[in-house]
């Protein structure tokens, strides 16, 4: 009877064991895997917000780089007056601007394209030395065109950017006279036409129409 009784307390005692042992294993196979789900979704939420960064990152730089587009296109109206702060501020510009063009035409542009600054051409070397000389004057004028324009309301908001193109596009073709050695061929007077047409544009609609004076001399 007591061996019986001790096999059923043996057998008992297994059964318990056993019951313990699978507890404890699905226990922990339920923990590993609620940490391996936090896990996941801890990655999840650090990728999220990489992307969030990323995406305001992005949009920061785009309305970056339109505001300086907006800002190369010309003068903003914080930057002009609201009323003249010259007299005769437009008048100014007229006279000053249509030195700059007529000087422009009478010495670089209808020389170059008649093939005055050439190799080969007969006097070219004086030629380009005047030239030199005509678009210094002509960047003269142009800087007190772009005085006159930045004291008026109208033009100021126009005629910063045309005017600053033009003078560019004269101070290139300075360089390329090289003080009478150098050479300035017919298509590098081009660009510098196409600026000046552009200024003339900006100026009528301005309200400041002008006619080149090729009457200009440096």
């Amino acid at each position: 009877m007591f061996r019986k009784l001790a096999i059923i307390i043996a057998i008992g005692m297994l059964a318990f064991a056993t019951a313990c042992s699978s507890t404890s294993s699905s226990i922990s196979n339920a923990a590993n895997n609620a940490a391996a789900g936090a896990k996941s979704a801890a990655a999840g939420a650090t990728s999220a917000a990489a992307g969030a960064a990323s995406a305001a990152g992005a949009g920061a730089s785009s309305a970056a780089g339109a505001a300086g587009v907006g800002a190369s296109s010309g003068a903003s109206a914080a930057d002009c007056p609201t009323s003249n702060t010259k007299s005769f501020a437009k008048t100014r510009f007229v006279a000053d601007i249509a030195l700059a063009g007529g000087a422009f035409k009478r010495y670089i542009y209808t020389p170059a394209k008649a093939g005055a600054f050439q190799k080969g051409a007969p006097g070219k070397t004086a030629a380009l030395v005047k030239a030199a000389a005509a678009g210094a004057f002509t960047i003269n004028r142009l800087d007190a065109a772009k005085s006159a324009a930045e004291a008026n309301p109208t033009l100021c908001k126009v005629l910063i950017a045309p005017l600053a193109n033009f003078s560019a596009e004269v101070k290139g073709l300075i360089d390329k006279a090289k003080g009478g050695a150098g050479s300035i061929s017919p298509s590098d007077v081009a660009s510098g036409n196409d600026a000046l047409s552009s200024l003339h544009s900006a100026a009528s609609q301005g309200g400041a129409p002008f006619t080149d004076n090729l009457n200009a001399s440096p």
